[in-house]
């Protein structure tokens, strides 16, 4: 199987990653970064200052040079981890952006002025559910839960901080006193939390309808999609193109255990048909895989063959790596084969369906080859049994706080589990 690999991340003439001139993210709290996963110093702070001089900062400046110097920072060393298992963020730009965008980076330098092309927004950790895979510091859902397995097991997250983390978007004057920065704004992405669930993201999207600048932006929601608000509804009709990026990891009673709120599979379809009501917008199936979920891949990938080719595309390309003990390359080797197994009918490239954003790029990669990656990766003997009955830990520990019974839904490791 040939493994999908941007062709612009090899160019020794361009930067070895385009977020610093192209992208910038605004987390809670009002600090500036370049992207959602960067480790490093905050650029700044945009509650206190503007754009244009926080942009002039040391921590700016430095990753601009290491990038143009085909340097990963440690800052960036997320991406490197993750591109041993799936895909990074940083492919996820050299794909993503115009492919005049890609080409004139050859022509970047230390002190080219910003043209961000993509605006990321976590305006809160406000969130309705607590899945599986996510943590009490990004999501409030977690709050109940993440207080007792704190008590009881504090390695699960070392010094995670539980509560509600957010800002209101009084700082947008800040964000926008230079024009110049966002010329060719194309992109604005909400994340959080839940940002459907969240109405500090109604003042958001507010704003850009207020400024006469939504007609020019397509959205970038990352959504559990199990809220449905006419507010959002009616703001998205302002705007030139939406895109759903629905997080699915299960289907049926698996479902609900990964989400690990009260939402059904069937409530989930329900609101996947009222958003294809709305005619500006597509939907993306986001598969967040790991051990607890990599076995249900053929059954997600039925259902959206058979339920969702008009308006809807799917990626199943980010393995999950962290926390460590959710990653499938620390599956015991049986269980990697059976995976193997059960994914090999799941095709590396699918069409682009009609009506589609990107209909006319045709064919795109399902991620199905970053899963394989992942699922071939070997570990140390002491690694792999460590993570294993972490694994085996935290299901039990959430199954007994939840009052779930996991692998009853799971049986190739049920089965697995059994017979040691």
């Amino acid at each position: 199987m040939t493994r999908y690999r941007n062709p612009y991340l090899d160019r020794e003439e361009l930067p070895t990653c385009l977020a610093p001139w192209h992208a910038l993210t605004i987390k809670w709290g009002g600090k500036v970064i370049p992207d959602i996963i960067y480790q490093g110093d905050t650029f700044g702070n945009i509650t206190k200052k503007p754009l244009s001089k926080i942009l002039k900062s040391e921590p700016y400046r430095a990753l601009r040079e290491a990038h143009r110097a085909r340097i990963i920072p440690d800052s960036c060393k997320t991406c490197a981890k993750k591109e041993k298992n799936g895909r990074s963020r940083r492919m996820y730009f050299w794909d993503k952006l115009d492919t005049d965008v890609r080409e004139a980076s050859v022509d970047l330098d230390v002190d080219s002025i910003p043209d961000i092309r993509y605006l990321d927004f976590t305006l809160s950790n406000k969130c309705n559910l607590a899945c599986i895979h996510c943590r009490p510091f990004v999501s409030t859902g977690w709050t109940k839960d993440g207080k007792k397995l704190n008590r009881e097991m504090p390695e699960y997250w070392q010094e995670e901080q539980i509560g509600y983390h957010g800002a209101d978007a009084s700082f947008m004057d800040n964000l926008f006193d230079d024009p110049r920065i966002f010329r060719n704004l194309q992109w604005v992405a909400l994340r959080g939390g839940e940002p459907l669930y969240d109405e500090k993201c109604i003042e958001l999207l507010q704003w850009f309808v207020d400024q006469d600048l939504a007609k020019n932006i397509m959205l970038d929601i990352s959504t559990n999609a199990t809220v449905f608000k006419d507010e959002f509804m009616d703001l998205f009709s302002h705007f030139k193109h939406i895109e759903l990026l629905i997080s699915i990891e299960a289907t049926e009673e698996l479902y609900s255990i990964v989400r690990g709120g009260p939402y059904t599979w069937a409530d989930l379809e329900a609101n996947i048909e009222k958003f294809y009501e709305v005619p500006n917008l597509e939907m993306v199936f986001a598969v967040a895989v790991m051990s607890t979920t990599v076995f249900e891949l053929d059954k997600i990938w039925t259902w959206f063959a058979e339920k969702h080719l008009h308006r809807a595309s799917i990626s199943m390309s980010n393995v999950v790596v962290q926390p460590s003990y959710l990653n499938v390359a620390f599956m015991p080797q049986e269980l990697k084969e059976l995976a193997l197994e059960k994914i090999k009918s799941i095709p590396v490239e699918t069409t682009w369906p009609a009506g589609s954003h990107h209909e006319h790029e045709f064919t795109y990669q399902t991620g199905i080859d970053d899963i394989v990656r992942g699922l071939e990766q070997t570990a140390t003997p002491d690694d792999q049994e460590r993570n294993w009955r972490w694994f085996l830990q935290y299901t039990r520990d959430l199954d007994r706080l939840r009052g779930t019974n996991t692998l009853q839904y799971i049986p190739e490791i049920k089965n697995y589990v059994q017979s040691k």
